[in-house]
């Protein structure tokens, strides 16, 4: 059994910009993990990123490692916004970042967690168990992912999360229905519909709402009215992009909690309005009542403005997004989990990331009920990753 002073749990954006802070900081740790692997695996084949280039960084100390400079090494035309920036290309940019500036880690997954004295033991997938004094949990929004009791009884795959359906071409000469609103119910129709799938989207929304293109050349006035962030343009939306803690300190959890919740609600890219419209079949208003398998098929009852109708499709598409609950840590042993106080179902953070037990600390999507809306993207991995070295370079 090795021993360490620190272990990161989880190699994606926020796991992979703390540990390059840790680094440049000269505190031992290890990281744990396969790099970008929900990006990885579980994104769909062609997918581009909703975040503008500019917001789409890992980050370390010194910003030496910036998507910028990863295009300006490999000749590729880079634009800190209104170029989208695919996944493929990301995936590759992560991966350069990670040799400079984070260094090795370990391409396993952690089992099990739990407390052994003052310290932490972790179980590996592969190789023997790990003790640690801290443990960071960076292990993204997977855990969390939510589908509607309605749909909760259809097996996989005639019923997928928008993050599990992998290759759209799969798909190809079936039927599809799409359940959401937001950019990955849109992006997921537009993918499938090019891959040559019968798609049709269906919502709660009574309208679909698109997000205006950016200013490629703001003027100092465009500037001043409605400064560009980490999160869309707006006095407000800088707030929320830059002042993380000022989120977690000013406002009572249940306001902060029904922020998180409501805001920056269902919408589409720019780029992604032409090759959606015209081209899925779209049912708003609609309410699903049941969903059922008949005969390896799926028939969905939907109540709307015009009351109840059926559908028959040969798969559902689940783009209903993520809740936070602790409960999903399955790795977690349950005495450790449940002695993680609580806010609801989220965790109860101090301003640098811990929870309620000493050592242990939560950052990314499971922290955005504390620190605001920002922690739900990678942009906030640039306000976690120097708080939590600086604490650790004090301990």
């Amino acid at each position: 059994m090795s021993s360490n002073d620190t272990v990161i749990v989880g190699a994606g954006p926020y796991g992979l910009s703390i540990a390059a802070h840790l680094r440049a900081a000269g505190i031992p740790f290890q990281i744990f993990g396969p790099p970008l692997e929900s990006w990885r695996a579980y994104m769909p084949e062609g997918m581009i990123l909703k975040s503008e280039p500019f917001a789409s960084n890992l980050w370390d100390p010194r910003r030496k490692f910036t998507l910028k400079r990863f295009c300006l090494e490999r000749g590729l035309p880079y634009q800190a916004s209104g170029k989208p920036l695919p996944l493929a290309q990301f995936l590759d940019y992560a991966d350069w970042f990670r040799e400079r500036a984070v260094g090795e880690l370990q391409n396993v997954k952690v089992t099990r967690l739990r407390r052994d004295g003052s310290n932490f033991l972790l179980d590996l997938d592969r190789g023997p168990s790990v003790r640690a004094r801290t443990v960071i949990l960076a292990t993204g929004h997977m855990a969390f992912r939510y589908i509607p009791t309605e749909l909760a009884g259809l097996a996989e795959p005639l019923c997928l999360h928008s993050t599990r359906f992998g290759d759209p071409r799969a798909f190809a000469g079936r039927d599809v229905t799409i359940i959401g609103a937001g950019q990955s119910a849109l992006e997921s129709a537009a993918l499938l519909c090019e891959a040559g799938a019968k798609v049709r989207l269906i919502a709660r929304k009574t309208q679909l709402y698109w997000n205006a293109p950016p200013l490629t050349e703001p003027s100092i006035l465009d500037d001043i009215r409605a400064p560009e962030s980490g999160l869309a343009r707006g006095w407000r939306s800088l707030a929320l992009a830059e002042l993380p803690q000022i989120f977690r300190w000013y406002f009572p959890a249940e306001k902060r909690h029904r922020f998180v919740a409501t805001s920056w609600g269902p919408s589409g890219s720019w780029w992604l309005r032409e090759r959606f419209d015209g081209r899925v079949e779209v049912l708003l208003g609609q309410r699903i009542l049941s969903a059922t398998e008949v005969d390896g098929r799926v028939r969905l009852n939907l109540n709307g403005s015009d009351g109840t109708s059926e559908i028959w499709t040969d798969h559902v598409i689940a783009a209903t997004g993520f809740k936070i609950d602790m409960d999903r840590l399955d790795y977690l042993e349950p005495g450790l989990r449940d002695s993680i106080a609580r806010e609801g179902q989220a965790p109860l953070l101090s301003s640098r990331f811990e929870t309620s037990v000493p050592g242990l600390f939560i950052v990314g999507v499971a922290s955005a009920p504390t620190f605001g809306p920002v922690m739900r993207f990678m942009f906030g991995a640039k306000h976690v990753a120097p708080v939590i070295a600086r604490r650790l370079k004090s301990a």
